[in-house]
């Protein structure tokens, strides 16, 4: 059985399997829990009734034209209209799956007073519209080159200033791990600090699976913890993504 704690993201597991077909494979795999990124590409009635049994830990909002490189607006000055239907959708989507909680993407542009000012102006606004809980991610630039919100102490330094427990950080170890050489001493401190509202990881070589013991720490520093949320497995698996599970027997 997979540890309750742990969310097959379905975006990038069981990519084997029709995207409608791939709660099931995690059902068959003993996950209870899942995290979607852009469930809004389906067709949401189907893909509540193929979820039935598992719990949606996280979906993102729409974040605009991905196609065409858009990555979310939350930071893009003339960009608030598109911030708010995008938003406004999100939250629908995520009362429509029963998710707990919603990624708002911060879009790409670099960090300034005017791109600091649009985001907690924007993110001030999105949390009154939502009683969920609201996360924010910091994405390496390797990755996902020119994104605005790209370090930890940047993220937690913004969600200070924004003053609201409704807005939390959603922390990718791997993310974490690429831009800041470790996770461990970022973990801790978002801990310490009450802002922490997701985890999720992948390998760091390749964002293939994680090697058995790549974050026996982290892991374990969250059940010592007692913190309560759950970690997601954003990875891209070498082969089939069942057969790549097995380096979850290392962990609890």
């Amino acid at each position: 059985m997979i540890p309750a704690r742990f969310a097959a993201n379905l975006d990038w597991l069981y990519a084997e399997h029709a995207y409608l077909d791939r709660p099931a494979a995690a059902r068959a795999d003993g996950f209870t829990a899942v995290e979607l990124q852009q469930p809004h590409l389906h067709d949401i009635a189907a893909l509540k009734a193929s979820l039935a049994e598992l719990r949606v830990v996280l979906i993102n909002a729409p974040a605009g034209d991905w196609a065409a490189g858009e990555r979310g607006f939350a930071a893009l000055p003339g960009r608030e209209a598109e911030f708010r239907d995008t938003t406004l959708r999100g939250l629908d989507l995520a009362h429509r799956l029963g998710a707990a909680r919603v990624h708002l993407l911060s879009g790409l542009a670099e960090d300034s007073a005017t791109t600091r000012a649009t985001w907690l102006a924007n993110l001030r606004w999105a949390a009154g519209q939502s009683a969920l809980p609201l996360v924010v991610e910091p994405i390496n630039r390797r990755d996902m080159p020119g994104y605005f919100l790209h370090r930890q102490a940047q993220a937690l330094e913004l969600l200070g200033a924004l003053g609201t427990p409704g807005v939390q950080l959603q922390l990718d170890l791997y993310h974490c791990r690429v831009t800041e050489g470790e996770s461990m001493t970022h973990l801790l401190r978002a801990l310490d600090l009450g802002r922490l509202g997701h985890v999720q990881l992948a390998g760091v070589a390749g964002r293939h699976e994680p090697e058995a013991a790549e974050y026996t720490a982290e892991l374990a520093l969250l059940e010592a913890r007692g913190w309560p949320g759950a970690v997601g497995l954003e990875y891209r698996p070498r082969a089939g993504t069942s057969a790549g599970l097995a380096w979850l027997t290392s962990v609890r």
